[in-house]
């Protein structure tokens, strides 16, 4: 019975899931009390700070600043040690079903003086631990990307141009950051302000994407650059030199 419940429920968000015939009623058991926990959590947070009760899963030591401006999708699941500062001028929402690893920082505002703009994540996003997502210049990111840990986006750039001044004192620029839907991002990957990947890319490990790129593309190195579409990928070589790590 417990079996099939938790096949019901992944299928619901993956009609292919299937359990492995290693995985025991204890480890279940286990899984579903974790679940219970989190849900939990979320929601006396929810609660607390004026909320509706959501179908939504909080790690350990989950922190949320400015949660009137933070918007949970359905089956959002947050892990532990996140911090999230969703205060902006458009806040901060996490579609149906994301998924936002362990240790991982998204902060749409640094200041009070300049707000910053939005992060917008799709549904069935999957964000490893150890992301930094700004959201200064606006970040959004496209339904069921798949994004390995360390991430980083930064939609915004210092001015620095005047040496009698402080750089810290000359403003910024902000033209803010989009990621396609249905994208592969390795880990330690790295989007620069004001760069536009289209849909269906995939991103190699510890690139820094510096310019816009189309869809369908394979793209890696620092600058990154379009290595080749996926249309021309061989099939035995698929996963090997962009393994997600």
């Amino acid at each position: 019975m417990l079996k099939k419940l938790v096949l019901y429920l992944g299928k619901r968000k993956n009609p292919k899931f299937e359990l492995h015939a290693s995985v025991s009623n204890a480890v279940l058991l286990d899984f579903l009390f974790s679940g219970c926990m989190a849900l939990l959590r979320a929601n006396i947070q929810l609660l607390l700070r004026g909320k509706k009760p959501a179908l939504v899963f909080f790690g350990n030591k989950v922190k949320v600043q400015g949660m009137s401006f933070a918007h949970f999708g359905k089956g959002v699941q947050i892990g532990d040690y996140v911090n999230l500062k969703a205060y902006g001028t458009e806040g901060l929402t996490l579609g149906n079903y994301a998924w936002i690893g362990a240790h991982s920082s998204l902060k749409v505002s640094f200041s009070f003086n300049d707000p910053g703009s939005f992060i917008r994540i799709g549904k069935n996003v999957g964000i490893g631990e150890y992301a930094h997502l700004g959201g200064a210049g606006g970040l959004e990111i496209g339904d069921d990307c798949i994004i390995g840990p360390y991430f980083s986006c930064h939609p915004e750039n210092h001015q620095f141009y005047n040496q009698q001044e402080l750089i810290r004192l000359q403003g910024v620029t902000r033209k803010g950051i989009v990621l396609g839907k249905n994208c592969w991002v390795g880990a330690k990957v790295t989007l620069l302000d004001g760069v536009r990947i289209g849909d269906n890319c995939v991103i190699a490990a510890g690139a820094v994407v510096t310019k816009d790129m189309p869809s369908n593309a394979v793209i890696g190195g620092v600058p990154a650059k379009v290595i080749r579409y996926r249309e021309q990928e061989n099939n035995n070589t698929v996963g090997t030199a962009f393994n997600a790590a």
